[in-house]
């Protein structure tokens, strides 16, 4: 593939939160692991691991305790909280839980700070997130980034036995889109590059930082 087919599937990739019916097969799901396998990690140390589930009442569990805390926030902050719930976390064909094992930041030599080391692991582990996603949509298939927040870690941990000191990060639903969301706008090549220093003129003022810019 050239990189012109490389890039249109990159466009292509859209966070879906909308799932219909069908089956990701065995060999489907091996191609978007094998791809999770091959991104980049510092010292190569590959601190990903990946926790599968097709099991529907784990999946409903799974959409109950996001639902639960997306419930308690809203209570929280009722006028100013804006978070989705979620659900759709249920309706996937396939969950994967995104884990990654800390101890692996001991193998970084160089980076002496523990923030460096922090920064490191989590670029690996995403990297490797970000490979699935990108297979997934070459596939035709829906994926989208879910955050593992504290409040609800200790019980994804217990429901898939997920044993200390394995860290859990996110989770990503794999599955066929009810529909298929429209492309948000993007930023211009030109306001976010810079040549040689960074051009103070193109600095965002504090009035256009918002979710999904206009340009």
């Amino acid at each position: 593939m050239n990189s012109a087919g490389v890039l249109q599937i990159i466009k292509k990739r859209r966070s879906v939160r909308v799932y219909k019916t069908g089956k990701v097969t065995g060999k489907e799901l091996e191609t978007i692991l094998e791809a999770a396998r091959w991104a980049p990690s510092g010292a190569n140390t590959q601190p990903w691991e990946f926790v599968v589930t097709r099991d529907r009442e784990k999946m409903k569990r799974v959409r109950e305790i996001f639902y639960d805390e997306w419930q308690q926030r809203k209570r929280e902050d009722p006028v100013n909280y804006k978070g989705l719930t979620k659900y759709y976390v249920g309706d996937a064909a396939v969950l994967v839980l995104v884990c990654a094992d800390p101890r692996t930041m001991k193998v970084y030599l160089t980076t002496r700070q523990t923030a460096d080391r922090e920064k490191l692991f989590q670029a690996s582990v995403a990297s490797a997130v970000e490979h699935m996603m990108l297979v997934a949509a070459s596939m035709g298939f829906g994926t989208v980034w879910v955050s593992v927040r504290e409040e609800i870690e200790p019980q994804l941990r217990d429901l898939f036995k997920v044993p200390q000191p394995i860290r859990l990060l996110w989770v990503v639903p794999i599955g066929h889109a009810r529909f298929w969301p429209g492309a948000k706008p993007r930023r211009k090549m030109a306001d976010f590059t810079h040549y040689e220093s960074y051009d103070a003129k193109k600095l965002r003022g504090e009035s256009v930082i918002r979710a999904w810019p206009k340009g």
